[in-house]
């Protein structure tokens, strides 16, 4: 975390040595000292106490300094400024000619010095780190211990800056101010963006995906970003780390909207991503790992009724049989991608590979009442809820309104009816479950007719699966059971299923640190949405931070946010962005499947 010099000076000896404890490896014994020459005028006046303190040692104390420094490239490294450093110097991946010679020339420094070779590589690149231990290893030892003890209080400085960050910062413009009406306006221009005015309605490859797109990915150059379209319409944005080709935690969320919507959900996440690459941008800033930002062109599943079109694509799992789907106007998603410009053939090429991605970052608007309940901001979401959805199609015998008596009726929407009485009564008693029927329509529809045919939808969501995928086994069979009371037939088709997705613990905790560095109270929460993170979750471990949104409205016009807590979500990320170390890739998670 980062504190100022000022709450420095004031800390009690134990909160003193527990934050700069790490500075020196492993001797802790340095800021002990450090803590009774307080207060300090400066970081120079902290740092400079602390070398003093070094210098003034004997020389067991100071070998044994030496000694607690990890090796270069050493595959485990304990100490986490350690382990940051040799990161950002492309020491943790080194090519194997270079980890071997690493290792000779690690062997052959400490039979010769008798302690390992060390070096501020902060900066450096990893050419430049093998050339200097080559030139040093001819040293002779008295002289090589003093250049060794010089790069210690090289390195020290290093973290002292990056603890009083705040403090170094302070003399700096602000990158990110002003970032929350930033985010506001954007989002307002992109509202215009409608197939209906008056409302905010963008669907997948529509005339308004492209405009938006378009805009997007001006927004995503100015910030310094490369951007283009892939061939499932999502836009991709890319900053390039230290040096090109390195590999990239991926942000994002979706541009589309469901219809009559509220401006936020999805986009405020692109926004925010595009202003704190921005923001790094203006400070030159190129982290050890490049980063992708990508609007998902379709995640609601609106217009063909298959949700998590863009992401699915990106994590490899998009179910090629989604192409022959038709929306209202009988268009198919392959006639539509080609008319929009794209090939689908070329959707399978959009896979990323698990060793080219980092992980996977997510700001949302929550759509729900708890953060505004706990009167907070910002929240670090926690899981999020699988989901089940299906299309029913009741069938029963159309007939005149005023002939057919009611006990030999086979009336379709009255089935119907009873069937969603029976979702409703299902899922009602059970806290970790939620039904929903959202479309209905029946046919033939008019007003003297009895309809020979009602369809509607379902959508289930529990963060336990077991739960989820038992409501829609006694679902089915009441549907079933009416439909045969009743004398109609009932025809049930999947579209979705969606297991439910934890969020990996690790990049909760960064998100965590992000907000109390803030001073903004940490809340942990899950999500009964379904979001892009879920289909992501197969590729690479994925982390979100939700934005609080007035009454927990959203997939609604009143749908709004202020720009206080744009602006803090958004900080909160770019401090995540700003601290990000890759981990060790781990095991892909099963997701989301959608059924033929």
């Amino acid at each position: 975390m980062t504190v100022t010099l000022g709450a420095l000076n004031g800390m009690d000896r134990a909160t003193f040595v527990e934050l700069l404890g790490a500075v020196f490896e492993h001797s802790p014994w340095i800021a002990e000292a450090a803590w009774q020459r307080r207060p300090f005028a400066s970081i120079d006046a902290l740092h400079q106490a602390m070398v003093d303190t070094v210098i003034a040692a004997p020389h067991d104390k100071q070998l044994a300094l030496l000694k607690a420094h990890p090796e270069l490239g050493a595959s485990k490294i304990v100490a986490e400024f350690s382990r940051r450093e040799q990161a950002s110097a492309g020491l943790d991946s080194a090519r194997l000619a270079d980890a071997a010679k690493l290792r000779n020339l690690n062997r052959t420094y400490r039979d010769r010095f008798g302690f390992p070779f060390i070096m501020a590589v902060k900066g450096k690149q990893r050419a430049e780190i093998i050339a200097a231990m080559e030139q040093r290893v001819t040293h002779a030892a008295d002289d090589e211990f003093a250049v060794a003890l010089d790069e210690v209080a090289k390195i020290a400085r290093f973290r002292v800056d990056d603890i009083l960050a705040d403090d170094r910062a302070a003399a700096e413009p602000d990158p990110m101010a002003g970032v929350g009406a930033q985010l506001l306006d954007r989002a307002d221009q992109l509202g215009a963006v409608t197939e209906v005015p008056g409302t905010v309605t963008r669907t997948f490859l529509t005339p308004q995906h492209r405009e938006a797109a378009r805009m997007v990915m001006d927004w995503m150059r100015f910030a310094g970003m490369d951007a283009s379209m892939d061939a499932i319409g999502n836009v991709v944005g890319r900053y390039e780390g230290a040096k090109p080709g390195l590999p990239a935690l991926l942000i994002g969320s979706h541009l589309d909207t469901v219809r009559d919507a509220g401006k936020y959900d999805g986009i405020l996440g692109v926004l925010a991503a595009i202003a704190c690459v921005g923001a790094m941008h203006k400070r030159n800033e190129r982290p050890p790992f490049a980063i992708e930002v990508i609007g998902f062109g379709d995640e609601e599943g609106v217009r063909f009724q298959s949700t998590l079109l863009g992401s699915r694509a990106v994590a490899g799992t998009f179910d090629k049989t989604v192409l022959d789907r038709k929306d209202a106007d009988g268009v198919t998603m392959r006639e539509a991608l080609a008319a929009f410009g794209l090939d689908p053939a070329s959707i399978r090429m959009i896979a990323r590979r698990r060793g080219d991605v980092l992980g996977y970052l997510e700001l949302h608007i929550e759509q729900g009442p708890v953060l505004e309940a706990d009167n907070l901001p910002v929240g670090i979401v926690t899981s999020i809820a699988g989901g089940t959805r299906a299309n029913i199609d009741v069938t029963g015998m159309s007939g005149h309104a005023g002939t057919v008596p009611m006990k030999l009726r086979h009336d379709a929407l009255a089935a119907a009816a009873e069937i969603i009485l029976a979702i409703e009564a299902r899922a009602r008693d059970n806290p970790a479950l939620v039904a929903t029927v959202g479309r209905i329509a029946a046919s033939p529809g008019a007003t003297n007719v009895i309809p020979g045919k009602a369809s509607f939808s379902l959508d289930l969501r529990s963060p336990d699966d077991a739960t989820r995928l038992g409501a829609y086994t006694d679902i089915v069979a009441a549907s079933q059971s009416i439909a045969r009371k009743r004398g109609v037939t009932v025809a049930i088709d999947r579209t979705f299923e969606s297991p439910a997705v934890a969020c990996s613990a690790w990049l909760m905790v960064e998100i965590e640190r992000a907000i109390a560095a803030l001073g903004v109270t940490r809340r942990r929460l899950a999500s009964g949405a379904g979001h892009d993170a879920m289909a992501i979750a197969s590729l690479c471990d994925v982390g979100m931070i939700f934005v609080r949104c007035k009454g927990g409205i959203s997939h609604n016009p009143a749908e709004s946010i202020t720009e206080a807590d744009a602006e803090i979500g958004a900080r909160v990320l770019y401090r995540v962005l700003r601290k990000f170390q890759p981990r060790d890739a781990t095991p892909p998670r099963k997701t989301e499947r959608a059924p033929g």
